[in-house]
């Protein structure tokens, strides 16, 4: 009965390590596309603010599932800031600024994660 315990965590570890492999590699595309967001927003596209807040409020979340507390911190903040623009208005250069910083702090972190899962950084 002890083996069967344990094959069945070991089948839920492997899952585990396979579902974070898998956020890291999405998570590598999404990045580019929050930073190609920010500059639609530098161009004055105000709809990329709803596709960046979107992007990290999915990283939020699912970092949090798979136990990458501070990935999911800098994601957190990321919507934040995104957040706090009144509705329609276009962020101005500090708050782009702001954004671009939170963005590039996940940049970092997702690269951190990425090397420490044994595959080669793709940012």
């Amino acid at each position: 009965m002890n083996q069967a315990r344990e094959d069945k965590a070991a089948a839920a570890r492997a899952r585990m390590a396979e579902l974070a492999a898998k956020f890291i590699e999405r998570s590598v595309r999404d990045l580019e596309a929050m930073r190609h967001g920010l500059a639609k927003l530098d161009a004055g596209q105000i709809e990329a603010l709803l596709d960046i807040r979107h992007l990290a409020h999915r990283m939020c979340g699912t970092g949090a599932t798979l136990g990458f507390e501070h990935l999911s911190d800098c994601a957190a903040r990321i919507e934040r800031l995104t957040e706090s623009r009144p509705a329609g208005a276009l962020p101005d250069a500090a708050a782009r600024a702001q954004i671009g910083a939170g963005i590039e702090a996940f940049g970092v972190e997702l690269a951190r994660l990425d090397a420490a899962n044994n595959r080669p950084p793709e940012t």
